[in-house]
């Protein structure tokens, strides 16, 4: 119960005389000083406490009682704010385990959702594609991620909504977010992020098709193709949720989401899940984004943006999505290292950034936590399996099957209407598009009885089953801007620029050297023909969440006192940039391996590396500058502000002593290995 004023001003008067505090920053009273003649004014002095105790004030009687009479106010609100509705029976709250995040409580209206076939296919769609190929163990769905993700939401709403009551964090803006981060991954089908390399494949077999006929293709064909290389899984997650709000109308209205001058309950779903990010990004550049909010997102307005980066964070990536893939993933991978989520709910408030947009804030202190235990944890599962070789060739190989597949399987779609695989989800079809999971691809490639598809299930049963996969030319980890790089000649050459080719100017650089390398590398071997066709090259980026921006300069922190620390500009002296590797590989028919194949095989990859070599000298400064002078500027070396370029045309500036060899890797066997196998035959 709150004390009325008058009884806490009875109690302040009933201690006459006595020091009395009530909070930091309260009033204290204590006896009038004597006038003189030994009489007092018959007046008190109240003086606030400070923690500097600088510039005492002085309280009347009148402005103390106001100032109860205010927290008393304060303390009724804040207790009204703290009311909630009745508790839902628990028979409709849903609860499942979870064997990352335990026992999983969503409110009743996700039950709705969950309790759908729109939510329920994701049960047969593998969280990481092929993967599972690679590590056995990584068979989790999105179903199950799904879910985290939505307990993640609620946990980190409900923990912000009991201590920040000055949010004025509503029961409906915390099922709106918990639905999000329930329906953000609706969207995908089968093999997740793999299939959306397919549908780009798409656009680029319709070019390629027009550019063998020698024609241009026409407005309607280049709508197509600009649609398929468009095509994403978020766009299809929007078509599928606003399926469910039609579906779950009544349960929807029951639950209290609604529109009205607080808020659009829908778009503010949608928006969560897939906000405007280029366009928010341009705002907050420009200091625009608190004055043109409204013009931008619908669902809720700019003084509950904070809520935007709670599922998919624009401004930094740091989100509740994450938190659960990350560990999830590397539990399922078994890598035996996780992101403590909980400490980061627990510790995080919302603070105004400079231009007074309420963002998400960390603590300062946490700040080494998140970069060595979420981001680079992000680059480790990058490294470790979404961008494993082998795990690129069996995407490689599995693309190559869903193309021969479409050529051959027709899904009854809405209204009868037949479709192939990549019209199902570029319509997103009601009904087509549901069907696309692992198990039903899978079921048509396993049964083999429609002669339709031999071609695909013969590809998929060589490739994939008897693992007959496509052999390694070359990985290379790409040179950044400021690195020294040794040849092969033993020479050190200091590179100017970040290396980033396009995949096709790799391809056509491999080929432009063949002729040559077939002339040194064993040139008593019969030359064979390596069509463009048979070469695929991947340039995989591993990076902390942002390419080459550094997450950790977007986060705006804040300090023990609640206040924010000014955010840092550039990249952290921590932070480790964008590092890009080279995958190229060689997709021969498939035969038993022989001599001519692995002699082929060295002669692409001798071709890349002179490839290689090339585009490294293309970099390279006309001129080395002169060795530091003894003084005091050369021992300190160059200004951390300043970029390796200009370092080198400063001839007081000491160069990055930072060496990378040329180190091309392969699949080839070296003159080694095959002496050890002619003495074992």
């Amino acid at each position: 119960a709150v004390p009325s004023s008058a009884n806490l001003l009875t109690s302040l008067r009933l201690l006459g005389g006595a020091r009395v505090a009530m909070t930091s920053g309260s009033p204290v009273k204590r006896p009038a000083p004597q006038q003189e003649g030994g009489d007092s004014s018959g007046t008190e002095e109240f003086v606030p406490i400070s923690p500097k105790l600088k510039q005492p004030r002085k309280y009347t009687e009148a402005e103390l009682e106001a100032e109860v009479e205010k927290r008393v106010q304060e303390a009724l609100a804040r207790q009204a704010a703290r009311v909630e509705p009745p508790p839902m029976p628990a028979g409709d709250v849903l609860s499942i385990g979870d064997p990352v995040c335990g026992l999983i409580q969503l409110p009743w209206p996700a039950r709705a959702f969950v309790d759908s076939r729109i939510f329920q296919r994701m049960r047969h769609i593998k969280q990481l594609g092929m993967c599972p190929y690679v590590y056995a163990g990584a068979t989790h769905s999105r179903f199950l991620h799904s879910l985290g993700t939505s307990y993640l939401a609620l946990e980190l709403m409900k923990e912000l909504q009991r201590r920040q009551l000055e949010l004025n964090i509503t029961n409906r803006d915390v099922l709106c977010v918990t639905l999000a981060g329930l329906c953000h991954d609706l969207g995908h089908p089968c093999y997740s992020h793999m299939f959306e390399h397919f549908m780009h494949k798409q656009g680029a077999v319709m070019r390629s098709a027009a550019a063998a006929r020698q024609q241009a293709l026409t407005l309607e064909e280049e709508a197509l193709a600009t649609r398929y290389e468009r095509w994403t899984h978020e766009a299809a997650s929007i078509r599928l949720l606003r399926l469910l709000f039609e579906e779950l109308r009544e349960p929807l209205r029951e639950a209290g989401l609604t529109r009205d001058a607080e808020g659009d309950d829908f778009s503010f779903i949608e928006e969560l899940i897939d906000p405007n990010k280029k366009e928010l990004e341009q705002k907050l550049g420009t200091g625009r984004l608190k004055a043109d909010w409204s013009q931008i997102m619908r669902g809720r307005p700019v003084e509950k943006a904070w809520m935007y980066e709670v599922v998919s964070n624009w401004r930094s990536g740091i989100d509740v999505d994450k938190f659960d893939y990350f560990r999830r993933d590397a539990y399922f991978l078994g890598i035996k290292r996780q992101f403590e989520h909980e400490r980061y709910i627990k510790t995080v408030t919302v603070v105004m950034d400079p231009d007074g947009v309420p963002t998400l804030s960390p603590p300062s202190k946490d700040k080494d936590v998140l970069r060595d235990n979420m981001l680079e944890l992000r680059k480790t599962l990058h490294h470790m399996a979404y961008q494993h070789k082998t795990v690129k060739k069996l995407e490689s190989h599995m693309i190559d099957v869903l193309l021969l597949l479409n050529e051959g399987v027709r899904l009854t779609g809405e209204g009868g209407k037949k479709m192939t695989l990549a019209e199902a989800a570029l319509e997103v079809d009601r009904v087509a598009y549901l069907k696309l999971t692992d198990s039903f691809v899978e079921g048509i490639l396993l049964s083999g009885e429609d002669t339709c598809n031999h071609k695909a299930c013969k590809e998929y049963e060589d490739r994939i089953l008897n693992r007959r996969l496509m052999r390694m030319v070359a990985t290379w980890d790409l040179p950044r801007e400021g690195e020294t790089v040794v040849v092969r000649d033993g020479k050190s050459t200091f590179v100017t620029q970040t290396l980033c080719p396009s995949e096709g100017a790799v391809i056509r650089g491999v080929l432009d050297g063949y002729d040559t390398a077939c002339k040194t590398e064993r040139p008593s071997v019969p030359r064979r023909d390596v069509p463009i066709e048979e070469l695929r090259c991947f340039i995989a980026a591993f990076h902390t969440g942002m390419k080459d921006q550094d997450p950790m300069c977007r986060v705006v922190f804040h300090a023990k006192t609640g206040s924010a620390v000014p955010q840092q500009q550039g990249e952290d002296g921590g932070a480790k940039p964008l590092r890009r590797k080279v995958f190229v590989f060689w997709n021969p028919p498939y035969s038993k391996a022989g001599d001519e194949e692995e002699t082929t095989l060295k002669r692409l990859h001798s071709a890349f590396k002179d490839w290689a070599e090339n585009l490294i000298k293309q970099h390279v400064p006309t001129s080395m500058p002169p060795p530091p002078s003894p003084g005091k500027q050369a021992q300190r070396g160059p200004s951390p502000a300043a970029s390796p370029v200009r370092a080198l045309a400063s001839a007081t500036s000491q160069p990055l002593a930072r060496k990378r060899s040329l180190k091309i890797a392969t699949s080839a066997r070296d003159d080694d290995d095959e002496r050890a196998l002619g003495r074992a035959r």
